[in-house]
């Protein structure tokens, strides 16, 4: 279930206060066991949870390519518990991921991938970034039937979307977009990830350790994720909205047409 029903009280400025039935988005925890230990409790939206553990695993640096991963499983007692068997152990650092911001300290020196090495003709014009809002939109089934949740898509260099997902927590929906490519055996070096919050560092950590070259947001960056995309190569691209959008790094991904 990835909504529930409530009954809350509604207040307006010239309306009597009265009762409605409304739809909110279920929050609840994903336990990640990795090779039988526990490696992390995600907060998120049920749903697409093999694909959530599979893109945790990628983007968090716990595997460096999807060929390590063995097998992906629900556990069969319990239902908010993936089991992942993968080649050689992960490093030692478990974490609790929350759907809130985690910026700044939560990175050390050690936790950063590598630069992005993709050809420099990998290129997207300025159009096809401009259609893509509304398709990123028009595809977000549960934000219309309950809001409160993060999208993120995967889009490829002639603006089609390829994958969309929606969760609670923004970090939760940019894994299952990676997961779903990692399962269906999709290449990320030739795609354009677009996330409606914002483009924090650990967002931008995430988006390179999946191969992705371009990451997009309808919103802002912080300081911190700026400076990481432009150390690690990633091109950020903020307020893709209407007629105009930013670039902030390596703009040379981006062209006129």
């Amino acid at each position: 279930m990835r909504s529930e029903s409530h009954l809350v009280e509604v207040f307006g400025a010239k309306e009597q206060p009265g009762q409605q039935e409304v739809q909110v988005p279920v929050e609840a925890p994903l336990h990640l066991r990795v090779n039988g230990e526990p490696a992390a409790t995600i907060m998120r939206q049920p749903g697409d949870d093999i694909e959530l553990a599979v893109g945790y695993c990628l983007t968090e640096g716990l595997i460096g390519d999807p060929s390590a991963l063995l097998t992906v499983r629900h556990c069969e007692t319990d239902a908010n518990t993936v089991d992942v068997l993968i080649q050689g152990e992960p490093p030692e650092r478990p974490r609790l991921v929350g759907t809130s911001c985690m910026d700044g300290e939560e990175l050390s020196e050690d936790m950063l991938p590598g630069p992005l090495e993709l050809a420099p003709e990998t290129t997207w014009r300025a159009a096809d970034l401009l259609a893509m809002p509304p398709q990123f939109r028009d595809h977000q089934e549960q934000h219309r039937l309950s809001g409160g949740v993060h999208a993120a898509a995967l889009f490829d260099r002639e603006a089609k979307l390829v994958v969309l997902r929606e969760d609670v927590g923004r970090y939760a929906a940019a894994d299952k977009v990676v997961g779903g490519c990692a399962i269906q055996k999709l290449p990320t070096a030739d795609m354009l990830l677009m996330v409606s919050g914002r483009a924090s560092s650990m967002m931008v950590v995430k988006t390179v350790r999946a191969g992705i070259p371009v990451l997009a947001t309808m919103s802002n960056t912080s300081s911190l994720g700026l400076e990481l995309a432009d150390h690690l190569g990633l091109t950020l691209v903020t307020y893709l909205r209407g007629k105009h959008f930013r670039v902030c790094t390596h703009p040379f991904r981006i062209c006129q047409r």
